[in-house]
């Protein structure tokens, strides 16, 4: 007697021997990424960058704001000195101001506080911020700008020490 397998069988054998081939090789995989990568990279290159006026607006007001909380957390008085086209945040330590960290504008950007232009300051003068936050985070009202060609943006501390950004 011999054994004849029924027609289901064949299609069975013929699915799993496809089945071993079907999927994708490891070089379609490889160029569908570089693909997407390539892609990702000119929609990347497309998309316009922050305005580098905006950005230092932002960086300034950053500074601001994290100084007076730095006064009030460390007990100490912290205060923003401006010179020329830099800022730098300082701290009150023994009886003179410490720069922590200064930061230059671009050369087309300018400082100015209450509306007056801000030069660098004299050789043997004692460095004073133009910002004083004390260890509860009071500071007087100051206006200070960022002045570039024909845009203003003011940055206003109020007595409490929370900054408002206005554009003109």
């Amino acid at each position: 007697m011999q054994f004849v397998a029924p027609p289901s069988w064949k299609l069975t054998l013929t699915t799993r021997a496809c089945a071993s081939q079907a999927g994708i090789s490891l070089v379609e995989m490889m160029v569908t990424l570089s693909i997407i990568a390539v892609a990702t990279s000119l929609i990347l290159l497309t998309v316009p960058m922050r305005p580098q006026f905006k950005q230092e607006t932002g960086l300034l007001q950053e500074v601001l704001e994290q100084t007076a909380s730095r006064a009030m957390v460390s007990g100490q008085p912290m205060g923003v000195i401006i010179e020329g086209n830099s800022y730098s945040a300082a701290v009150w330590q023994d009886g003179t101001w410490r720069l922590l960290k200064t930061h230059l504008l671009p050369g087309d950007i300018r400082l100015q506080i209450d509306g007056k232009p801000q030069g660098p300051g004299e050789a043997d003068a004692p460095v004073v911020p133009a910002v004083i936050f004390d260890p509860l985070g009071h500071t007087r009202p100051v206006a200070i700008e960022l002045v570039r060609k024909d845009i203003l943006t003011s940055l206003t501390l109020g007595p409490d020490g929370k900054v408002e950004v206005i554009v003109r």
